[in-house]
Parts: C-alpha cells; structure tokens; sequence
C-alpha cells in the first residue's frame, strides 16, 4: 500500500514537472495559503504593536497631565482632575496619587474612588517600579481572569513631596476587538485564496501568456499616451484660467471678497499646473523620453538666475537669500535648463521649509566636478524623515499637518533629474536647526 502511494505520489510530480501550468496550480494551492498564514502573522505583529504604543501613548500624556497639575496647583485641584480623567475614560478602572510617607509608606492622596482618600499601605512592586526612570511613565502588562488588564506608574518629585502616580486600564475589550478583526481577516483572505483557485483554473485553461503580455504592453502604452495627452490638455484651460483670475485681481471695481476668491482661483490654477507638469515630468522620466542637451556653460549664471528669479519668495517671508559668485568662471558640460530646474527646485523647498534666518548658496569647482551647496537654518529633516524624502509622494518633516503645500513629486522627480546629469544629492540636517543638501556633478566629455 505504502509502496503504491509513492509511486502514485512520484508519477504525480514528474507530471506537475512537466507542465509549467500544473506546477503553478500547485504553487497557488500549497504555497500560497503558508503564505498567508504568514502574512497574517506580520499583520497581527504590527496591529498589536501599533495598539500597545497608542496605548502607552496615551497613559503617558495621562501622567502627564496629573504630573503638571501637581507641580502646579492643590491637592483639591488634583482630585477633581483625576475624578475627571475617571470619568471620562471607559477602560481606566483605577487612577490615584500616591504620596510618599516614608521609605516603604504611601498614602492615596487623590483617587478615581474617593472612598481610598487618606488610606495608606505599604510601598508595592508596580509603585517600586516608578523609580527605575524618574518622571517617566512605567507599565506593567497582567493577564486575569476577565482579561489583559496593564497598570503603569510614574514617580514625580516636586519641591514639597514625592508622588507617586498609578493607574489601571482593562484591556479585554480592545484585545475582543482585535480579535474579531483578526477572524475578519482570516475570513477574507479565505474568500480571496478560493477566488485565486478560480482564477489558476481559469489561466490553465484559457491563457495564452504571449498574447496577453502584448496585449498588456499596449494597453500601458495606450494608458501612459493618454494621461500625457490628458496632462497636456490640461495645462490650456489651466493657463487660461490663471491669466483671468490675475485680470480679476488687478479690477478696480471689484469687491475685497470678489478679490479674495480671484486670488483663491489663481492659487489653485496655480497649484494644478504644477501638478501637472509634474507628471508630465514623470511620465518623461519613466518612459525614457526626458531629452537632455548638454553643452559648457557658466554655473555661476544659472545660480544667479535661480536666485534672482526666488528672490522675490525670499523677502516675503524675511529670509535672506545669499548667493556670492565665484570670481573665476565655473564651467560645467551640462543641459542649462535642467540645471536649473533641479537648482530652483532645492532652493524654493529651502525658502518654503525657512521661517527666519538665512538660505545660502556656494558652488566649488574641482577636478572631480563641481560641488554646489545649499544650507538653510529651516526646521530641518530627522534622520527617520530623511531615509524616505526622496520617494514619489513623500512628505516629510510633518508639513502634512501645515499649511505646506505640494504633492511630494519634486524632490523624486529631482533627484531623477540629477542622476541623468551624472550628479548625486546628499543631505546632512538636524531637526530644528538647518539642512545642508550637497549636490555632485562630475565633469565630463561633451
């Protein structure tokens, strides 16, 4: 019997071998739902990290909250926030204040329960646990019967006293919530694993990969030609728009508000354009057809041509643009116009990221190429931020939640261009202090 099955088992597998078709069934059929489960797994990961750090997020800003009020105010003042925080969180079974007697006395000096008031024991684990980081915020995770409950403590000393703070939230619900998501997600990862079931059957009996892919390929071709066509359609009426709305704005018999909107008009044409050229920029870039033109040219004029034409931008907001050429020409074989492209587009972000201070151009020509510096004393960039800005539609250094405006293309579509110039960026900056962006052109043959 044992001896039959292998052979029925070997016979099955030079088969499968043999059909590129039936080897892909079995892939879909025996890998993929391994696959899943790990994939779930990750999922499941990442959703209980991220829902343990929102909550300890928000116990910190808790103890936060009860720590300040302390530092600043009575005892009354502090019972009625603690009654408040109770009654305004559903999970917070207990909040109290601690305040410490002696080496190992404490007595409950605000509580969620006022029954507590004036009761005193002896110094606990969890409340020993405060002191491993002062003013920071400790928790404890536990497992009861009704469920995951955490508890967390933070130790504060003030000029008077030594409190400490304690609260206690039951988790269960959250973790009955998680858990029906996660049954959820099983359900339909099921649904989706019969749907590609289907789905092998239907390509092992209908598809002919050749023709497909070609078919495919033109259908992309076909897609890529149409959103360049519809981008360059675009720009006509957008252009049409931006030219009215500046005559209205320039109307004398016009009311402020009328005025008002006409600016608003203008803004948003503005914004669209160049959104617009955006992905007419990408669709060059990714499709090859981006023509580059190089020649010799003075860098030293397409600087001053950069920062006269953002000068403008610059005395608005009170910055100073400084630019001091050099008295030697700086000759480069590069295509001009995408030299400054790429200059504008680093100098304007610097002037937007620049609330006071200084944005500051040098350029240095060496044997290896030329080296152009731009330093600005802006909110900077953190070193997480800095791993992803030059990704397609990457915002960074919270401009999200500003009145920042963009789409997150320019410095990707930037960063393209540099490259067919035969350049590098590098970017060195300190959250809240300055960026300092270095770009790299090496000198090479016309």
């Amino acid at each position: 019997m044992i001896s039959k099955f292998l052979f029925t088992l070997e016979s099955g597998w030079k088969q499968v071998r043999s059909n590129s078709k039936l080897l892909f069934i079995v892939v879909i059929l025996f890998v993929f739902p391994l696959l899943i489960m790990l994939v779930m797994q990750q999922f499941n990961a990442v959703a209980t990290a991220n829902i343990q750090t929102a909550e300890f997020k928000r116990t910190d800003t808790l103890h936060s909250s009860v720590s300040a009020v302390l530092r600043a105010s009575d005892m009354s003042t502090v019972n009625r926030l603690v009654q408040d925080l109770a009654a305004d969180s559903a999970d917070l079974t207990s909040l109290r204040v601690y305040v410490a007697l002696d080496v190992n006395i404490v007595e409950i000096v605000a509580s969620s329960d006022l029954t507590e008031l004036n009761a005193t024991s002896t110094l606990s684990t969890v409340l020993q646990l405060g002191k491993v980081e002062f003013d920071q915020t400790f928790t404890v995770p536990l497992i009861i019967a009704t469920g995951r409950i955490e508890q967390a403590v933070r130790y504060v000393e003030t000029t008077e006293q030594s409190y400490y703070i304690f609260s206690e939230y039951s988790r269960a619900q959250t973790d009955i919530v998680l858990n029906q998501r996660t049954q959820d997600s099983y359900l339909l990862l099921t649904l989706i694993f019969s749907f590609l079931i289907g789905l092998a059957y239907w390509i092992n009996r209908q598809s002919d990969w050749e023709k497909r892919h070609n078919k495919i390929k033109t259908t992309l071709d076909e897609r890529d030609l149409f959103t360049t066509m519809i981008a360059h359609e675009f720009r006509t009426p957008l252009t049409a728009i931006k030219g009215y709305a500046s005559f209205l704005q320039e109307s004398t018999t016009m009311s402020p508000e009328e005025i008002r909107f006409a600016d608003t008009i203008r803004e948003s044409a503005e914004r669209l354009v160049l959104l617009v050229n955006d992905f007419l920029e990408i669709a060059r870039i990714q499709s090859g057809k981006l023509t580059i033109e190089t020649k010799p040219v003075d860098v030293r004029t397409q600087i001053q041509t950069v920062t006269t034409s953002l000068a403008e931008e610059a005395n608005t907001k009170g910055l100073q643009l400084i630019y001091t050429p050099n008295l030697q020409p700086q000759i480069l074989v590069t295509d001009a116009n995408r030299f400054v492209q790429i200059l504008t587009n680093i100098v304007s972000n610097s002037i937007k990221y620049t609330d006071q201070g200084t944005v500051e151009i040098s350029c240095e020509l060496e044997r290896s190429g030329l080296i152009i510096r731009i330093k600005d004393t802006g909110m900077g960039i953190s070193a997480e931020d800095q791993k992803r800005l030059f990704a397609p539609f990457a915002r960074v250094g919270g401009v999200d939640k500003t009145t920042t405006t963009g789409t997150g293309l320019g410095m990707w579509i930037t960063k393209q261009m540099i490259e067919l110039l035969h350049g590098t960026i590098a970017v060195e900056s300190i959250k809240d202090v300055g960026t300092h962006i270095v770009l790299r052109f090496k000198q090479t043959e016309r």
